[in-house]
């Protein structure tokens, strides 16, 4: 396993840090999303700048790097890059459909950390945070190891059910997502290691490392509000809901992601007013292409004979293909 740390800014001398550790673990697809989410951190949280930001990574590049970087605001955060070959320890272990590797990265996010730090808190990429996390960092966890929001799908099957996922049963279900953790903790109660232990045994358990830490972590994790780690239908408009219901983290769980082009998301418009100050922004011409996509996507969603259709035509293109290629030959 390789460990690296190197640092992207300095802190000004004598500062003290009001937050953090915040540690991200993602790899080079997630780029945009990671810049996304660090700018959304860094606006709403001036002032505990610069935050200590910890980013465990696969496969991102130097140039990429500097541009995460450079979408911050000046002096807003110090970003350590720790890389990591996730087949070097997950290789046998399988993910859900979309899902990357970089997922089991958390399971070992204690070894980045310095010995002296006593908490972390970790967010993953598909998030955007609206408000000061102040409240979130102080949050008095007691004998908990970590602090975490009930799993808006899985919970329920947990407590009623065999198991969130068919596995060993849990008393309640976390979401993974956020998690604000006790480091000392974590470290005597060998999270790490049980949770690999159980991932030994079950390497296709549905979903992954989450299932891992709810078992290493049963009956000893503590209830955020749900504001922490707001997860919703993935249809549902976050404009229409944040002041009703004040989501401090949103996280898009599903597959529909607001990021991606021709998303189907209603919240591309609200994310991309993030993405719009980093240096990942859309280009006139990047939006056009997403648009255009994105219409063509609903008219396909929404009729049955066009998609019937549209199967028909790439069918008989590729027919017509095959059949100039064999008169050609």
């Amino acid at each position: 396993m390789n460990v690296r740390s190197v640092p992207t800014g300095v802190a000004p001398a004598g500062t003290k840090q009001r937050l953090g550790p915040i540690v991200f673990a993602v790899d080079a697809a997630y780029a945009v999303p990671l810049a996304t989410a660090l700018r959304s951190v860094a606006e709403n949280n001036q002032s505990a700048w610069p935050l200590d930001i910890h980013v465990i990574h696969e496969g991102i590049g130097e140039e990429t790097k500097r541009l995460i970087f450079e979408s911050l605001p000046a002096s807003s955060a110090v970003i350590q890059w720790h890389p990591i070959a996730t087949l070097s320890f997950a290789s046998g272990f399988s993910t859900r459909p979309g899902v990357s590797r970089m997922t089991f990265a958390r399971i070992l996010l204690p070894q980045f950390l310095p010995q002296t730090c006593d908490r972390a808190l970790y967010l993953d990429g598909d998030i955007l945070v609206l408000t000061a996390l102040e409240q979130l960092w102080n949050t008095d966890l007691g004998d908990a190891v970590i602090g975490a929001v009930p799993d808006y799908w899985l919970d329920s099957a947990a407590r009623n059910g065999p198991g969130a996922t068919g596995g060993a049963r849990v008393k309640r279900y976390f979401n993974a997502g956020i998690l604000l953790i006790d480091l000392a903790k974590w470290r005597n109660e060998r999270i790490s290691e049980r949770s690999l232990d159980y991932l030994e045994r079950f390497p296709t358990t549905e979903y992954s490392d989450q299932d891992a830490l709810n078992v290493a972590c049963d009956g000893k994790w503590k209830i955020l509000d749900r504001a922490w780690n707001f997860q919703f239908e993935p249809m549902q408009a976050i404009a229409g809901i944040a002041l009703e219901q004040k989501p401090a983290i949103v996280h898009f769980v599903t597959n529909v992601k607001p990021w991606k082009t021709g998303s189907l998301s209603p919240n591309v418009a609200f994310y991309d007013t993030f993405r719009s100050r980093t240096r990942f922004a859309l280009t006139r011409w990047g939006r056009l292409q997403s648009g255009l996509k994105r219409a063509g996507s609903r008219l396909l969603a929404r009729s049955a004979l066009l998609r019937a259709a549209w199967s028909y035509s790439k069918a008989a293109v590729r027919t017509h293909a095959s059949t100039s290629v064999h008169k050609a030959k």
